[in-house]
This record gives C-alpha cells, structure tokens and sequence, in this order.
C-alpha cells in the first residue's frame, strides 16, 4: 500500500508524493484508491533526501486519471498494463 503524502499542481498536471516501497512502482502500472477510483502511473520521479536509503520508500508520481478526487492511499492492481495494452 501506498500513503499520499500531498497532491500538487503542476503546469496542467497533477503530481502525488507517495510512501511506500516505491521500487515496486512502474510506467504504465494501475493504482487503486480506497473508493476504487484507478489510476495509471504516467511518469515517476525520486526527491532528493539527505538519506540515500529514503529514494526506496518515497516518490512523486504523475498519474492519469481523477486526480483532484484521489483518496488517501493507493495499492497496486495491475502490474502489466502498459504491456497488455500494447499487445491487444
């Protein structure tokens, strides 16, 4: 599971900081908030902290899907959906 930290705007995009274990996170992977809204990972990006260990349990995600409406935790639903999507 992942904690949504904070929600920001940038530009026209929505970006969501996450805790979790971010190194299961992927490009094209679908999330799921507590209210079953889904949500496809767009672009991930790892902050800089003072603890290197820190980039394996944080990072910022731009998602595609309802961002303004996002609960407050995310799990992972779909591993494979950039590749599935691809094949069909």
């Amino acid at each position: 599971m992942f904690i949504i930290r904070q929600k920001f705007n940038i530009a026209d995009k929505y970006c969501i900081s996450v805790e979790g274990d971010s190194q299961l996170l992927k490009n094209g992977m679908r999330l799921k908030d507590e209210n079953g809204n889904i949500f496809v990972i767009e672009s991930i990006g790892m902050v800089n902290y003072k603890n290197i260990n820190d980039y394996k349990k944080n990072a910022e995600l731009f998602l595609i899907g309802d961002i303004k409406n996002i609960g407050t935790s995310l799990i992972i639903v779909e591993e494979n959906y950039d590749r599935q999507k691809n094949i069909s």
